[in-house]
């Protein structure tokens, strides 16, 4: 891949010195950690987590906001955004985990699957594989079954492929860079009221799954980034009264789905906006209450492993809950592997590739655990 040159002494190159910093923040590891856990407790079928899916839509957020905000640290220093560099990274920080896992179900699949389940499965993880798993679930083509949780990850690198040409073109052509934000805005809201006509005239799989109707929740986090960057939303003076709404609002999600024809009419949009609401008060305020519940060192380690739990919780309760075992027994069985995979997949194949994003990254350790 080629590295792109953009000159930031250009006429049109104008982004202004910011005095944001995203550093390292424990918090926002502790937010995915929740996510992490919702999405684990609506597949293991506990209380309280029938809208675990929402964890998700945090994690979209999140990544657009952390992607975006890495990418204009990168600007301001150099004046360049290197596509090289930021695919090695996306490939440092996501595949080795990734063909960890697959060699690992390849194993099963080729010792314990035969006939129509070996090829539906073998079919499966080429999908996934490939980063299409959603378009598969989303067009019905195929089951996807112990894999069907990987739709998401393949939305995101749709995006991480598409979003820093797309963005460093808008940085290097706009004399105004607040025509970032407008054009940012103006495209969510295409997304958000598209998906909203699409409801009731094409299947529920298609809108839930499709990168054309999810896009604008990674875009959402990408607006708060630059609209930090600009110093344009950093004293938000509404924010504190909006952030506990917020919280609530993503706690009441967690515990019952808003249903697909809400959820694609306007329940994306207030999801999407209260995670960013959270996002902007835990980057912008320090020493709350909110920040203490969520740097949690439980809760933070939960986020770091995320990646990994979000791998292996879905195969692990598929096989745990084929056992002859009592129904409360099978979460706590179910969370207890997965984490043990999970903290195992962390310290001996993610980290030793973390440090050479961390390295890639060009800045120090801490910075680079933010993505």
């Amino acid at each position: 891949m080629a590295e792109a040159v953009l000159i930031t002494d250009a006429p049109t190159a104008a982004i202004p010195d910011s005095q944001f910093r995203l550093g390292y923040r424990p918090a926002l590891d502790g937010l995915r950690g929740v996510a992490v856990l919702a999405v684990m407790g609506l597949h293991t079928y506990l209380p309280f987590c029938a809208g675990g899916n929402i964890g998700v839509d945090i994690f979209f957020v999140l990544s657009g906001f952390l992607i975006t905000s890495l990418l204009l640290e990168e600007w301001r220093k150099s004046g360049t955004i290197s596509f090289r560099n930021f695919y090695l990274r996306r490939a440092f920080r996501l595949l080795p985990a990734l063909f960890a896992f697959l060699l690992v179900l390849q194993a099963y699949i080729l010792l314990r699957m035969r006939g129509a389940d070996f090829w539906q499965m073998e079919e499966a993880s080429l999908a996934v594989l490939a980063y299409v798993g959603n378009w598969v679930k989303a067009f019905g083509i195929l089951d996807l079954r112990a894999l069907n949780h990987m739709w998401s990850l393949a939305i995101e690198e749709q995006f991480y492929f598409v979003w820093p040409v797309v963005f460093a073109l808008m940085l290097r052509y706009r004399r105004n860079p607040k025509w970032i934000m407008y054009a940012l805005a103006l495209a969510i809201a295409v997304i958000a009221v598209r998906r909203g006509m699409m409801s009731g005239t094409v299947s529920e799989a298609r809108i839930y799954n499709g990168s054309d109707t999810r896009f604008d929740e990674l875009l959402t986090g990408c607006l708060l980034a630059v609209g930090l960057e600009l110093g344009l939303i950093r004293y938000f003076r509404a924010l504190p009264y909006l952030v506990l709404p917020s919280i609530l609002f993503v706690l009441w999600c967690i515990d019952r789905p808003l249903g697909s024809e809400r959820m694609a009419h306007f329940g994306w949009v207030a999801i999407e906006s209260s995670v960013a609401l959270i996002t902007l008060y835990l980057v912008t305020r320090s020493s709350t209450l909110l920040h203490r519940a969520l740097e949690a060192s439980w809760l933070v380690w939960i986020g770091r492993i995320s990646y990994g739990l979000y791998l292996w919780h879905v195969p692990i309760a598929s096989k745990v809950g084929g056992l002859r075992l009592p129904g409360p027994v099978r979460p706590v069985i179910t969370f207890a592997l997965a984490i043990s995979v999970a903290a195992i997949s962390h310290r001996w194949i993610e980290k030793p590739f973390l440090r050479r994003k961390a390295k890639l990254q060009g800045a120090d350790a801490l910075t680079a655990k933010a993505a």
